[in-house]
């Protein structure tokens, strides 16, 4: 079993998780920073979690880790800010028909579980237009949205020139949409967002994650241990965390 599985399986991260939610509703954009398997998609799918089902906000979280490319980046960001907006299928068909001019939103099917995916087949020459019209689709929502993109270090490798501002000029198009830029190449993440050389310079609150704290874990751990009428013992935790980080 992988991935966020519900706020009773998630461990700790309670200050962290209350200070990206004070930032998201304050309007501050955020730098997560932490090394891979840390905990950093966890955390801000507990966040946004919560910020559904207590803050009615509607939530975009797009993993572009496999992005070679602005148009690959698009496809991504379009498909799920579409998927995560619309309350069925239907309407997210309906509504990516509408704002998207420049290429034909694709609707897929499923046959294992009918499941719907949708797809946008972009051409290289149309990734900045189609880009374009999904933040005007994000602009145009009445509720409150907040939008986070995973690995967002990829942008600085795409052969493109002059992503970053790109981005940064559409960010800055919809005030009212948080953003929470994560990555796990913190070397790369600082340069984006310190120097004064580049595009998203000071334009975020910085966080850092470091590990859980052993006790806690073991906290954690036993609880659900106990659960099904079995335990784990303090040292046997121990010697699992310190050998597994």
């Amino acid at each position: 079993m992988a991935g966020y599985i519900g706020p009773d399986y998630f461990c700790d991260r309670e200050r962290e998780t209350a200070d990206l939610i004070e930032a998201i509703e304050n309007g501050r954009n955020v730098t997560l920073m932490a090394p891979r398997r840390m905990g950093k998609t966890g955390l801000i799918e507990n966040t946004f979690h919560r910020l559904r089902t207590e803050k009615g906000y509607r939530t975009i979280l797009v993993d572009i880790f496999p992005a070679q490319n602005l148009a690959d980046f698009t496809k991504m960001f379009a498909a799920e800010a579409f998927r995560s907006l619309e309350s069925s299928w239907e309407k997210a068909f309906s509504a990516a028909s509408t704002f998207i001019k420049s290429c034909r939103p694709t609707l897929t099917i499923d046959p294992t579980d009918l499941s719907h995916k949708f797809s946008f087949d972009i051409a290289p020459a149309a990734a900045e237009s189609t880009l374009a019209e999904v933040f005007a689709y994000i602009a145009a929502r009445k509720e409150r949205v907040a939008v986070a993109i995973d690995e967002f270090q990829q942008i600085a490798d795409f052969p493109e020139k002059g992503v970053e501002a790109l981005l940064r000029g559409y960010v800055q198009k919809v005030p009212a949409v948080p953003f929470v830029f994560a990555g796990s190449r913190q070397h790369l993440m600082r340069e984006m967002f310190t120097s004064a050389k580049r595009p998203f310079y000071q334009s975020t609150q910085k966080m850092h994650l470091d590990v859980i704290d052993r006790g806690k874990y073991h906290e954690f751990a036993a609880r659900h241990f106990a659960a099904e009428g079995m335990e784990i013992p303090e040292e046997v935790f121990a010697r699992l965390y310190d050998r597994f980080g």
